[in-house]
């Protein structure tokens, strides 16, 4: 997966996080979220709502909707799928999150920097 200039970066350790958990990882301007899938299969996203540009959440805590089942956005209440991105409720129902590729490196879980986007605007 390295890019034409190899350059990965890593975001957190695979260890870090138990199955079923996420969090948000902040590499540079970008707010990204992890989500472990299973022991060996990780899902990262950008923490960007679809639906108006801004971040899903701010809070490690406050990613899950109350029964655990959803990503959610605290703005409009949008829920999202872990497994994919999908949004199956809300305003942005039908759109997904913009998954961002991921590999397992030395137990680290890394992305290839050329796949980041733009920072949003407001971000640095």
């Amino acid at each position: 997966m390295p890019s034409a200039d190899g350059s990965l970066l890593p975001l957190c350790r695979l260890d870090s996080l138990e199955v079923g958990e996420a969090r948000l990882v902040q590499l540079g301007a970008r707010s990204l979220m992890v989500y472990r899938a299973d022991s060996d299969a990780v899902q990262v996203y950008l923490n960007r709502c679809p639906h108006l540009g801004i971040p899903l959440t701010w809070y490690d805590d406050l990613l899950w909707d109350p029964q655990h089942k959803h990503l959610q956005c605290l703005t409009h209440g949008a829920l999202f799928l872990p497994q994919n991105g999908a949004c199956v409720s809300g305003p942005c129902r039908g759109d997904s999150l913009w998954c961002i590729s991921s590999t397992i490196e030395g137990g680290d879980i890394v992305v290839d920097a050329a796949e980041l986007p733009p920072p949003a605007s407001g971000e640095n």
